[in-house]
């Protein structure tokens, strides 16, 4: 089981990015040649890179995949229904599951609680009108093993989170339009991301 971070999940991990140059000053050996995409997958393999959504740590007999309509305790009402689309079409663009119909057609759940979303200004004008607005979405996820007699959590997070901001006029009478649409954006990135995380064991 792996437990992830949140928002901008980083704890207990080694930074990511960070790859020691070796000094070769003095070696006489001759180099051999390769071609530019091997040395960059060779790279990026030294500093512990691989691509993203091509790894999965789950076993690979699990091949059916139901996805709960996450629970909303948030006052935003549609928010549920835009991540269950955006997860729906994330987990079938990735091929990893079939996606069924109910848990009982299921080897593993996704389930989720939509625990926190919030709007925060970040940027103003000259009059102190905000002009750039932040929009958190927070949830508490697991996907669960629900084959045998008690259902056995694979992955976890209590606080996965993604952030997305968008720019306002007041003045304009597309005000409210451009927070529906930051909406729309954030849970398809909320999807993408969620789903890469529980594939790879972030």
């Amino acid at each position: 089981m792996k437990r992830g971070g949140g928002a901008h999940p980083s704890a207990g991990r080694r930074p990511r990015g960070v790859c020691y140059r070796l000094s070769v000053a003095g070696s006489r050996r001759r180099p051999r040649l390769v071609g530019p995409g091997i040395l960059a997958l060779a790279l990026l393999a030294g500093c512990g890179y691989h691509l993203v959504g091509t790894s999965s740590y789950l076993p690979e007999e699990l091949k059916t995949l139901h996805v709960e309509t996450f629970d909303n305790q948030t006052t935003w009402a549609d928010m549920d229904q835009r991540l269950d689309e955006s997860l729906a079409q994330e987990w079938v663009r990735r091929r990893r599951f079939s996606l069924v119909e109910t848990e009982q057609e299921a080897e593993v759940v996704l389930r989720g609680v939509i625990s926190r979303i919030s709007v925060s200004p970040v940027t103003f004008d000259g009059q102190g009108r905000a002009t750039e607005y932040q929009l958190t979405l927070t949830v508490n996820a697991q996907l669960v093993d629900v084959r045998g007699d008690e259902p056995a959590v694979l992955w976890e997070d209590k606080a996965f989170s993604r952030r997305s901001s968008y720019d306002v006029d007041v003045s304009a009478v597309d005000y409210f339009d451009r927070q529906v649409e930051a909406m729309e954006e954030l849970s398809e990135e909320f999807a993408r991301a969620l789903v890469t995380a529980v594939l790879e064991g972030f």
